[in-house]
C-alpha cells in the first residue's frame, strides 16, 4: 500500500514543499515537489496541504493534489504491470514524474544547440530574475521570443545540413549565422543584433549546466543600429486633433492615438484600458494600471485632451476593433498612418521604414509606439517637467532606458531649442530696451 504526504521543508517563511512516499515498510522516498509555499505558517498539518487563505495557496493546493494523482496513477500502473512490482520503484522514477509534472524534464541532447534552445525557452517559465531588488518571473512574451528564436536556429540548422553542436558556437559561427539572417531571412539590423544576444545567452546557460563550449563564444557581441526616434510635436498632435476624419473607423483610431500621446502607455496597456482603470484619487481623475510589460503600478493623471475624448464616449474609452491584442495592434498601426497622412504630416524626415534608413514622408514612420515616444520627447522639453516626473508616468525603470526615447539627432529638438533661444533673445532685448529707457529718463 502506497501513502503520499506533503510537508514544508521549513517552519516559517518561503519554503520548498517536499513529499514523502511510503510503499509498504521497505520503500520510503523523500523528494522536493518542485513547488514552493510563500509562508510555511500557512500550512495545514492536519490535511498535509496548504490552507486556502490566499489565491496562491489555493493554486498550490490544487497543484499538489494533481501531483498526488500523477504519482498515484504511476503506482497503479506498476501494480497492474505483470513484469514489474512496487519494490522495483526507485527514487529516480519518482523524480522523473515530478520533473515531467513541472515541465522540467531534463534535456536529453545537451550537446546540441537546437534541442537545448527549446529546453531553455520552456525552462524560462520557472526561472526568476532580480530587478530593483525585486524577484520577478519571466513573462510569456519573453518565453515566446526565445521559442521563436529556436525556430530560426532550426531553420539555420536545416540550411547547414547537419545537427548544430553547442561547442561549435564561436565568433566564426556567429558571422556565418549573421550572413544567413541577412541573405536568407532578410532580417533587420536590430533583429539580427537581438538574435546574436540570444544565441550567446543560450550558450552561456548551457555552459552553466555542464555543456562543452568553445571559450571563443564569449567574444560574440550583440548590437543595434543607430537609434532614430520618430515623434510628433505638440503642434503636430494639435494638427491631428483639429482634422476631421472621413469615417468612424479612422476617428476611433485617431482617438486611441491621441490618448497614447497624452498617457505615454504601450499598446499592450492601451489594449487593456477599461472604465475601471479610471479612478478618483485626492479629488482628481487618474488612469490607474499595472503595466503589462514591467508589472509596475502607474497612476497617470488624465490630461484635459484625454478627458474630452472620454466624455465623447460617455466617460469610457473608445471601442476596440477586436478583442485580440495582436489584431488590434496591427489594425491600429495601419490606421494611424492613414490618420497622420490625412492630417497632412507628409514632410520628409529621417527615419527607418521596413528596416531601411532614409528620408520618408513622416506619416509612414508613425507606429503604435509613436504616441509614447511623443509624450517622452515633448514633456522632456518643458522646463517645469523633470525626467523623474516623466518617468513616473511612462514607467521607465531607469533614466538610461528613458533617454533612448529622446533622440539627440532628431532635428525637431534642435528646432525647438532654436525657438527657445529666439524667445530668450527677445526677452533679453526687451529687458535691455527697458533699462535704456530708464537711463534716458
Amino acid at each position: 500500500m502506497a501513502n503520499i504526504k506533503f510537508y514544508p521543508h521549513k517552519g516559517t517563511g518561503s519554503s520548498k514543499v517536499y513529499l514523502r512516499l511510503n510503499i509498504g515498510r521497505e520503500k520510503d522516498f523523500r523528494l522536493s515537489s518542485g513547488l514552493t509555499i510563500e509562508n510555511a505558517k500557512d500550512w495545514n498539518h492536519t490535511t498535509n496541504l496548504p490552507k486556502e487563505n490566499t489565491p496562491k495557496n489555493k493554486k498550490l493546493k490544487n497543484r499538489l493534489n494533481d501531483l498526488s494523482k500523477e504519482l498515484g496513477k504511476f503506482i497503479d500502473d506498476i501494480e497492474k504491470d505483470e513484469a514489474k512490482g512496487l519494490f522495483d520503484i526507485e527514487s529516480k522514477h519518482i523524480k522523473s514524474i515530478i520533473q515531467k509534472f513541472n515541465n522540467l524534464e531534463p534535456i536529453k541532447e545537451k550537446e546540441f544547440l537546437v534541442p537545448y534552445s527549446k529546453w531553455f525557452s520552456n525552462d524560462l517559465k520557472r526561472r526568476t530574475y532580480i530587478r530593483n531588488n525585486v524577484k520577478l518571473y519571466y513573462k510569456q512574451n519573453t518565453v515566446d521570443k526565445y521559442l521563436n528564436f529556436s525556430k530560426i536556429l532550426e531553420k539555420y540548422q536545416k540550411h547547414k545540413g547537419h545537427k548544430l553542436k553547442i561547442k561549435e558556437v564561436n565568433t566564426r559561427f556567429a558571422a556565418d549565422f549573421l550572413d544567413y539572417l541577412t541573405d536568407i531571412e532578410k532580417k533587420s539590423i536590430n533583429t539580427k543584433g537581438r538574435y546574436i544576444k540570444r544565441l550567446k545567452t543560450i550558450v552561456r546557460d548551457s555552459q552553466l549546466n555542464g555543456c562543452k563550449v568553445d571559450p571563443d563564444y564569449m567574444n560574440i557581441k550583440g548590437f543595434q543600429d543607430e537609434n532614430i526616434v520618430t515623434f510628433l510635436t505638440f503642434e503636430e498632435i494639435d494638427q491631428i486633433i483639429k482634422k476631421e476624419m472621413p469615417n468612424e473607423r479612422l476617428q476611433i483610431a485617431k482617438d486611441w492615438f491621441i490618448i497614447s500621446c497624452y498617457t505615454a502607455q504601450r499598446i499592450s496597456d492601451l489594449h487593456r484600458f477599461t472604465k475601471s482603470n479610471i479612478q478618483t484619487i485626492d479629488g482628481d481623475k487618474y488612469i490607474v494600471l499595472k503595466q503589462f510589460k514591467t508589472g509596475k503600478n502607474i497612476e497617470v493623471p488624465i490630461h484635459h485632451i484625454v478627458r474630452d475624448i472620454l466624455k465623447k464616449y460617455g466617460n469610457d474609452f473608445p471601442p476596440k476593433f477586436t478583442d485580440n491584442e495582436q489584431s488590434q495592434r496591427s489594425i491600429l498601426s495601419s490606421l494611424i498612418k492613414d490618420v497622420c497622412r490625412i492630417s497632412g504630416l507628409r514632410q520628409k524626415v529621417q527615419g527607418r521604414y521596413n528596416g531601411k534608413k532614409g528620408l520618408y514622408p513622416k506619416y509612414k514612420l508613425i507606429s503604435n509606439h509613436t504616441g509614447r515616444r511623443s509624450f517622452a520627447c515633448n514633456f522632456y522639453n518643458l522646463k517645469d517637467w523633470s525626467t523623474q516626473l516623466i518617468m513616473n508616468i511612462t514607467g521607465h525603470v531607469n533614466e538610461r532606458n528613458f533617454l533612448t526615447y529622446i533622440d539627440k539627432s532628431d532635428p525637431t529638438l534642435s528646432r525647438i531649442a532654436s525657438a527657445k533661444f529666439d524667445a530668450m533673445e527677445k526677452e533679453y532685448l526687451s529687458k535691455k530696451e527697458a533699462q535704456l529707457k530708464v537711463v534716458n529718463e
